[in-house]
């Protein structure tokens, strides 16, 4: 050893290996750092897929619903037994479609020259005429407007309302113009809407007309959703290469990044926005941090080339903090399979030594594989979280060891613990997963475990024991999931 030290002390020699080692360090760092970025810019590709898809399908789900609704007024109007009917009974026949919708405001049948004719409001609007509404000034002039989404506009009905009107034309037999059946909807339905959204810092969502008008952003630089503003300047194809596109705000200045999506079958787009400083924010401070600390110790490196003393206890300090790292789970913060071995391999050798009971639950995430195909790996790692945490509360006497046994699957080893007080830790284990969803990235997860146990026998091995609470796992597993069992009993 002498010898390597005295060799290892020769100037050039100890010169390339501290360049050797600078140039490594750098090289791992960068790339590190690079990886990083790449997933910080996955995060928000699949935030803002996410976020979209949901959103643009709830808009597109109430909006077919309201476009129902008009069809059946509009069919109900066709019937020329209609004015026949009693009153209760004709406005019952009219608008027996209209509590389909989510917050619909009024429901009109406007003759031709825009007067309320049947209508399904509290109070009589047969004086107040819609003519110049841009919804009935389309269908007026052209035939073929089909299904149109108004301008935004304030409520005559609902003092200060804003809404949105969705309107269908009506044909007299001759195929003249004959009047319009609309439904308002409210812009707090979309508010709400997005207000259930988890937004970063910075984030935006925009519901916009294909015309550039915009319907309601969220959140508002002028306190009333910036209503009516204009987008379409500043608006880029939708069917940008990557799903991403670049803009800097009119209205609050900042640069975002953003992707938008049509609400099929409607003239709408929704497009939710990241913030590009924001976004980055993290990134940058660990970029600066890194190349902060990657050259102080470049630094301390070329001044202390001589002191290799002291860059061999750093070496040796190194390898304690990795081999900590290696029976660590990274995901979940969990001990892992490594340290589990090394745990029960103690606790059985205890066990036998001191005559105590000992119990080891193997616990199995139910359809986990549905929630990666369903929602991604982002959920799904996310939900993996959840789950540990949740185990880690449930069973949490100071002697309880807890860990990720790979994949979906977690072991927990209860020391000092006879097969009822496994099964009540089990049980409770069971309940708190079952008991509420986990929420992440926007999405509800319902999610359940199954557990098996296994009580320490006297000729047990280490992998005796997780072998039995494994069969008792699939044992819970082929009896329905979401239950507990041990291969003597089977509690549901």
């Amino acid at each position: 050893m002498d010898k390597v030290l005295k060799h290892l002390s020769s100037g050039r020699l100890l010169r390339f290996v501290t360049s050797a080692l600078i140039l490594a360090i750098v090289g791992m760092q960068s790339f590190a750092l690079w990886r990083s970025y790449q997933e910080t810019w996955r995060d928000g590709e699949r935030y803002t897929a996410n976020t979209i898809s949901v959103l643009a399908g709830a808009i597109e789900r109430d909006f077919l619903l309201v476009e129902a609704s008009l069809s059946g007024l509009a069919e109900a109007l066709r019937e020329p037994t209609l004015m026949a009917l009693p009153p209760a009974l004709r406005q019952r026949v009219l608008f027996r479609r209209a509590g389909d919708a989510n917050d619909f405001g009024v429901m009109l049948v406007l003759d031709a020259d825009g007067n309320v004719v049947f209508d399904d409001a509290e109070d009589d609007l047969s004086a107040i005429n819609f003519a110049d509404r841009d919804y009935f000034r389309v269908q007026k002039d052209n035939p073929r407007a089909g299904v149109y989404v108004s301008r935004p506009f304030v409520s005559r009905i609902a003092s200060s309302e804003r809404a949105i009107g969705i309107s269908q034309r009506l044909n007299a037999p001759d195929g003249s113009f004959a009047g319009v059946v609309v439904a308002s909807v409210r812009l707090v339905y979309f508010r709400q809407l997005f207000e259930r959204v988890k937004l970063p810092p910075g984030g935006i969502i925009r519901l916009t007309r294909t015309d550039g008008t915009v319907v309601l952003r969220y959140p508002s630089t002028d306190g009333r959703g910036n209503v009516g503003d204009s987008v379409a300047p500043d608006h880029p194809p939708i069917t940008a290469a990557d799903g991403w596109w670049v803009q800097t705000s009119r209205l609050d200045g900042e640069r975002r990044y953003l992707r938008t999506a049509y609400v099929q079958g409607f003239p709408l787009t929704v497009t939710v926005g990241l913030s590009a400083r924001r976004q980055f924010a993290g990134w940058y401070l660990r970029a600066a941090i890194t190349l902060a600390l990657t050259l102080t110790v470049s630094l301390l490196l070329a001044l202390t080339v001589s002191a290799l003393a002291s860059s061999l206890r750093r070496s040796r300090e190194m390898e304690g903090q990795l081999e900590r790292m290696a029976i660590t789970d990274s995901l979940t913060g969990l001990p892992n399979r490594r340290a589990l071995d090394l745990t029960l391999d103690v606790e059985v050798r205890r066990s036998r030594r001191e005559r105590r009971e000992l119990a080891v639950l193997m616990i199995d995430i139910d359809h986990f594989k549905r929630v990666n195909d369903t929602h991604g790996h982002a959920v799904g790692d996310a939900v993996l979280a959840e789950i540990a945490h949740r185990i880690q509360r449930a069973a949490c006497r100071p002697g309880d060891f807890v860990c990720r046994y790979g994949g979906e699957e977690f072991v927990v080893i209860l020391p000092e613990t006879p097969s009822q007080g496994a099964e009540l830790v089990a049980e409770r284990i069971r309940a708190s997963v079952a008991a509420i969803a986990v929420v992440t990235h926007g999405v509800a997860v319902e999610i359940t475990v199954s557990v098996g146990i296994a009580v320490a026998r006297a000729e047990d091995q280490p992998g005796d024991m997780v072998a039995r609470s494994d069969t008792a796992l699939y044992t819970a597993k082929r009896a329905g999931r979401n239950r507990v069992a041990r291969l003597e009993t089977f509690a549901a």
